[in-house]
C-alpha cells in the first residue's frame, strides 16, 4: 500500500562532513543530501534511519509529515544552551517532550490527527527552522506552543493542570512561530485565549539600545571568548550565550506572566471564543448574503428593463446561441429564456411566452443537454 511521507533534516551549527554524508547515504539511496540537509519523500516503503538518533548526532532541526495525519518537529541544541531545567515545565507529555544525551537536548513535538492529510508537505522546513534561534535566544513562545500541543492531545493532561509561565508576545507570533503553529495544527482559539495574558514584546529600539550598552561593558576576556566561538563556526552558540547572559544580568528579555489558568479554564474560554466568533462570522455572512441577494435582484431588474424593448430580437439571440451547440452557449440561452419568462409573468403575457417556448423545445427536441437545462430552469414544456 502506498503512503506519502516526507522527511526533512537541517544542520545549522555545523556542516556535515564527508563521512557523515556517506553514512546518511547508506540509510537512503534516493535522498537529497547536502552539507547542511537531508531530504527524502516516500510513496512506498519507509526511512531506515532513526530520526531521534540523527538529531543527537547530525542535525539541529527536523520536520516530518505523513498523509495519515502525523506531523512531527524536533529541535536539537547543546544542553549547555538549551538547558533541560528551563524547558521542563512546558514539555510534559508524549506529544511534547525532551531527551538529553551526549551533551545535547532534543525537543520533540508530535501532532497526530485521525483525519488523513490529502496534501503533500504543506510547509518547508526553511520556514520553521528560525524558531530554533529564537528559542536559543531565550524566547519561550515555542515552548508554550508545545504545552498547548499537549493540551490538545487526548487525555495527555488533567483538566486541573495549571499552565506554565506565559511568555511575552503570544499574540504577536513571528513568521516561523506561526508556521510551527499551523504545521502542528495548534487550535487558533486556544492560542488566542492563551495570548490574552501574554505581556507585550519589548520594542526593538529600546532593547537594542540597552544591549549596545551591555556589550560595551562586557569584560575583554568574555568578548574574546565569544569572538573565538564565531571564528570556530559557532556564531549561533555565541549569539545564544550573549542573549541569555544579557537577559539574566539585565532582565532585558521579554516579560513572562505567571501561569494561573487550568487546562479546563483554557478550553472553556476557547469554546466561548469560538462560539462568539462563529456567531459573528454567521452574522457577517448573512449580511453578505443579503447584499448579494439585493445586488442580484437589482441586476436582474436592470436586465428585465433592457429586455422589455427587445422583442423578437431576444428570441433570435436565443436561437443563435443554441445553434452553436456549445454547452456554455446553452447556459446563456437558457438564462436569457428565464429572463424572458420572468418578464412575461410580470407583464401578464404567459401565453405569449409559452407558445414560442413550446415551438423552440420541439425544434430542438434531440438536444438532450439543452432540454435538461430548460427543465432545471423550470421552463416547462
Amino acid at each position: 500500500m502506498s503512503a506519502y511521507q516526507h522527511y526533512d533534516f537541517l544542520a545549522l551549527d555545523r556542516p556535515l562532513d564527508e563521512n557523515q554524508r556517506s553514512r546518511l547515504r547508506d540509510l537512503s539511496t534516493r535522498a537529497t543530501i547536502t552539507a547542511t540537509s537531508f531530504t527524502n519523500e516516500y510513496h512506498w516503503g519507509d526511512f531506515r534511519g532513526d530520526p531521534a538518533r540523527l538529531m543527537r548526532t547530525h542535525f539541529d532541526v527536523f520536520a516530518y509529515f505523513a498523509e495519515w495525519g502525523t506531523r512531527w518537529i524536533m529541535i536539537s541544541a547543546p544542553s549547555s544552551i538549551l538547558r533541560p531545567a528551563d524547558i521542563k515545565p512546558y514539555l510534559l507529555t508524549e506529544a511534547a517532550y525532551s531527551t538529553t544525551g551526549k551533551g545535547r537536548t532534543v525537543i520533540s513535538l508530535l501532532s497526530q490527527d485521525e483525519e488523513p492529510d490529502f496534501v503533500e508537505y504543506p510547509v518547508g522546513l526553511a520556514g520553521i527552522a528560525p524558531v530554533r534561534a529564537e528559542l536559543l535566544g531565550g524566547d519561550r513562545r515555542l515552548l508554550y506552543l508545545a504545552w498547548l500541543l499537549s493540551v490538545q492531545a487526548d487525555d495527555e493532561l488533567d483538566d486541573g493542570e495549571v499552565e506554565p509561565p506565559v511568555p511575552a508576545g503570544l499574540g504577536d507570533l513571528s513568521a516561523p512561530l506561526r508556521a510551527v503553529a499551523e504545521f502542528l495544527r495548534i487550535d487558533s482559539d486556544l492560542l488566542s485565549v492563551a495570548a490574552q495574558v501574554s505581556p507585550p514584546l519589548p520594542t526593538g529600539n529600546d532593547r537594542r539600545g540597552e544591549m549596545t550598552g551591555w556589550i560595551e561593558n562586557l569584560p575583554v576576556k568574555e568578548k574574546d571568548r565569544l569572538l573565538g566561538l564565531v571564528v570556530e563556526g559557532g556564531a549561533a552558540r555565541a549569539r545564544s550565550r550573549m542573549l541569555q547572559a544579557f537577559q539574566v544580568q539585565t532582565r532585558g528579555g521579554p516579560a513572562i506572566a505567571e501561569g494561573t489558568r487550568t487546562v479546563r479554564e483554557l478550553w472553556s474560554a476557547a469554546g466561548e471564543l469560538r462560539a462568539r466568533r462563529e456567531r459573528e462570522e454567521a452574522a457577517l455572512e448573512a449580511q453578505r448574503e443579503q447584499r448579494r441577494g439585493e445586488e442580484a435582484a437589482a441586476a436582474r431588474e436592470a436586465r428585465l428593463e433592457g429586455l422589455a424593448g427587445r422583442g423578437e430580437a431576444a428570441w433570435q439571440e436565443v436561437e443563435e446561441r443554441i445553434s452553436t451547440k456549445l454547452p456554455e452557449e446553452y447556459d446563456r440561452a437558457v438564462s436569457l429564456l428565464a429572463d424572458l419568462h420572468a418578464l412575461a409573468e410580470r407583464q401578464g403575457e404567459r401565453d405569449a411566452f409559452a407558445r414560442p417556448l413550446r415551438e423552440m423545445r420541439e425544434r430542438h427536441r434531440r438536444k438532450s443537454g439543452l432540454q435538461r437545462r430548460m427543465d432545471e430552469a423550470g421552463l416547462e414544456r
